[in-house]
């Protein structure tokens, strides 16, 4: 009876306690992981029956070591009154904070892998020697108070703050003009960031608040601040006001056409994406933004899996733009001539289509990791990206976070 291959996509392998009869069940075995445990006895085992590691890590342990598998998602905090406790091999897929005094936490990990961001303050870097980061490290002065990424200062704020420094690691918003800006600064309050946006009557007094090195946006009284990325709707202006500072990206889609000529100022710090046809109405606005991203009628954004039918492209006659999704598939029917009008694709990973759907997909395609023309869903897409897997009929693919071979 001929064997099945193995394929194991996981953050995690725990590949610690293989057995050999279990390794000898497979004609071959490959793993996928960010993060794969192993001993020495059991690297010599997988390298015996020739295993192929894709892997970012690689953390060997000790025989017999009793190490436990965390993984977060979101934010994670580790702090100084943490208990101690069972060792273990922390994930965090998000962000991960490290408090001031937290050097005694930190002994329980034996290794910490992140994707994402790390902040933590200067002093502790000597302890993070097994921190490995897919993503980006921001440290802070020890002396300083950690506030959120983007801090907006309220009333509140001024009435509990001190002599201090105070750390935002993107930007400090100061809109509000009832707020006490000389208040703030003979209590002695200064702000490291990189960024600071401030209502223009408050600029003057806010300045000696900030670094020379602090980026200053002005932008017009009465302006709101909008932390997100937001789609412009009726009920957006209600809530915001026509003064919009947006801390993310903003669609604008036809059916907001009208509601253009209703914005007074309009700033957002990442892309703004909007119909080619509402692009003269867009010019007459005092905008500012990161990005303008001319696209078809119908956004749709950020999905893990999509699938694309004769009958979508039907309901939109302006044709739609996907953008930074992973798996998407394109249904049989669905002719070549109906995806070149009809349908682009931008920062996408795998697209799944058919032979005769490949040329029309690729005109249509911007910075697409991978097209595959198999028709096969996501084992034809494994094929196409993973060398020398061959035919996956006879595999058995595991998808988990983590996994125990």
């Amino acid at each position: 009876m001929p064997k099945n291959k193995l394929i194991i996509n996981a953050a995690i392998c725990d590949a610690r306690n293989v057995k050999e009869e279990t390794l000898a069940n497979y004609e071959n075995i490959t793993i996928n992981s960010a993060v794969i445990l192993i001993t020495p006895e059991s690297k010599n085992l997988l390298h015996s029956y020739g295993v192929a590691l894709n892997c970012s890590d690689v953390v060997e342990l000790d025989k017999g070591s009793d190490v436990d598998i965390m993984i977060q998602n979101g934010r994670f905090v580790i702090s100084a009154s943490d208990p101690g406790g069972k060792k273990v091999y922390l994930m965090v897929n998000g962000a991960l904070e490290i408090e001031p005094g937290a050097e005694k936490a930190l002994e329980r990990f034996v290794g910490i892998y992140v994707n994402g961001m790390v902040i933590y303050p200067e002093s502790l870097s000597s302890y993070l020697g097994s921190l490995k980061v897919n993503g980006s490290i921001e440290t802070y002065p020890d002396d300083a108070i950690l506030l959120k990424n983007t801090f907006v200062v309220d009333r509140t704020f001024i009435k509990r703050c001190k002599n201090a420094r105070y750390f935002a690691r993107k930007r400090v918003v100061i809109l509000d003009n009832s707020l006490d800006i000389a208040e703030m600064v003979n209590r002695g309050v200064r702000f490291l960031t990189k960024n600071a946006v401030i209502a223009e009557s408050l600029v003057d007094a806010a300045l000696q608040l900030f670094d020379d090195t602090t980026g200053i946006v002005t932008v017009p009284d009465g302006c709101s601040f909008v932390n997100g990325s937001s789609e412009l709707s009726r009920a957006l202006l209600i809530k915001y006001g026509p003064k919009l500072f947006i801390n993310g990206d903003l669609m604008i889609d036809l059916k907001a056409a009208d509601l253009l000529e209703k914005i007074e100022y309009l700033h957002v710090t990442g892309t703004v994406r909007i119909p080619k046809s509402l692009e003269e109405s867009f010019c007459k606005i005092d905008a500012h933004y990161g990005n303008l991203m001319f696209v078809r009628g119908k956004c749709i954004i950020d999905k893990v899996s999509l699938k694309i039918d004769r009958r979508m492209l039907d309901q939109n006659g302006d044709g739609i733009t996907v953008i930074d999704c992973v798996n998407v598939s394109i249904d049989e029917d669905v002719p070549p001539e109906l995806i070149l009008e009809r349908v682009e694709f931008k920062d996408c990973v795998n697209i799944n289509c058919f032979p005769g759907q490949r040329s029309a997909v690729e005109e249509v395609s911007e910075d697409v990791v991978n097209i595959n023309d198999s028709g096969r869903g996501i084992k034809g897409i494994l094929s196409a990206i993973i060398p020398n897997l061959g035919d996956l009929s006879d595999s058995k693919i595991i998808n988990a976070s983590s996994y125990t071979l």
